[in-house]
């Protein structure tokens, strides 16, 4: 396990993607550290039969949800299956499971939440620093301020809860209009 300080990220960011070291730090200097999160992370999940889990997920709420959800974007789904191959069942379902169509896609500012288990959780701090690296190149690539865009605690983005990395190696310009569509939650 690495151990790296923020100014040590900052200077490897300058010279590995040419970012401005001004502006990082000053960046950095407006991010929170979330102690709220670093609890989240300690505290694991128990693992529970399919049973249940069953009632949170399979309920009235979600169904309708879902069908709203697949009414509502059927022409983009019916697209995306025939692209990628991927049914528009289990396109519906995991946004579904993952933030009730959009509903509920996190509300922590996604750099705090990248900065806080980059820079005060080791356990795992190696994988949020690369996180974080590939979150300040998404919004840089997409030119959003990345104080703006909000997620999970855990730094996951958009109605699917995907990390930067994914987005960068996964997201596309799917309508066409210059911009992978990621941002769901963002204060302007």
């Amino acid at each position: 396990q690495t151990t790296t300080s923020l100014p040590v990220f900052i200077d490897n960011m300058v010279a590995r993607y040419h970012f401005n070291k001004t502006e990082l730090s000053r960046l950095f200097a407006k991010t929170k550290v979330r102690n709220n999160i670093l609890g989240l992370m300690d505290r694991p999940g128990k693992g529970r039969p399919w049973y249940q889990y069953m009632p949170r997920f399979v309920n009235e709420r979600r169904v309708q949800g879902g069908v709203e959800f697949w009414q509502e974007n059927a022409r983009t789904l019916s697209r995306a299956e025939a692209t990628y191959g991927v049914p528009a069942a289990i396109i519906v379902a995991i946004i579904g499971v993952e933030t009730i169509y959009g509903t509920q896609t996190g509300n922590v500012p996604v750099i705090d939440a990248l900065t806080t288990l980059a820079f005060h959780y080791p356990r795992r701090a190696d994988f949020f620093r690369d996180e974080l690296e590939n979150f300040l190149l998404l919004t840089r690539e997409e030119k959003m301020n990345p104080l703006l865009p909000k997620g999970s605690y855990a730094g996951a983005m958009g109605i699917g809860q995907f990390m930067p990395s994914s987005y960068r190696q996964y997201a596309v310009d799917f309508d066409g209009d210059g911009k992978r569509n990621i941002w769901t939650n963002v204060d302007d």
